[in-house]
C-alpha cells in the first residue's frame, strides 16, 4: 500500500535526517531498505518510494557525499593523531593508518550515505505521486 505524499510521516526536516542516519526509509521510516550492506532495495517496503527517485543517475550524489565524509575523517583523523602523539609522530602508522582509513571509510559509509542523500533529496524536493513504485514512469 502506498501512502500519500501528504501524510504526516513524511514531513521533511531533521525526522527525514534521522530516519536517514538509521538506515531506514527517510520517507516514512520503515526498515527493509538494504538487501545487504552494498544492495538497496528498488522500493521502500512501507511507502514505495522509490530510492532513487526514478533517476539513473541519482546515485552520483550519493558518492559524492560519501566521498567528501570519507575524506574529511581522514583529514581531522590525521590532524588529531598529529595533535594527540606530537613531536614523536609515529609518520609509518600514521600514513598506513590513514591509507586504511581512505580504503575502508567510504565502505563503511555507504549505506548511510545512501539515505543520507535521498533524506537531503526530499527535503528540498518533497516526493511526488511519480516517484512512488506505483505511479506512473516517464
Amino acid at each position: 500500500m502506498t501512502r500519500s505524499t501528504t501524510d504526516p510521516k513524511s514531513a521533511p526536516g531533521r525526522s527525514v535526517l534521522a530516519r536517514a542516519l538509521l538506515r531506514r526509509c527517510p520517507n516514512c521510516g520503515s526498515k527493509g531498505v538494504f538487501r545487504n550492506w552494498f544492495e538497496q532495495v528498488e522500493s521502500c517496503p512501507g511507502c514505495g518510494i522509490r530510492l532513487d527517485r526514478g533517476e539513473k543517475d541519482f546515485f552520483i550524489g550519493a558518492y559524492t557525499l560519501n566521498l567528501i565524509v570519507a575524506e574529511l575523517i581522514v583529514f581531522f583523523g590525521g590532524i588529531a593523531a598529529l595533535v594527540l602523539t606530537w613531536p614523536d609522530v609515529p609518520w609509518t602508522a600514521l600514513t598506513w593508518g590513514l591509507v586504511l582509513l581512505m580504503v575502508v571509510g567510504p565502505v563503511i559509509l555507504y549505506p548511510w550515505s545512501r539515505q543520507f542523500w535521498l533524506a537531503l533529496d526530499l527535503i528540498f524536493r518533497p516526493a511526488e505521486p511519480q516517484d512512488y513504485a506505483s505511479g506512473t514512469d516517464d
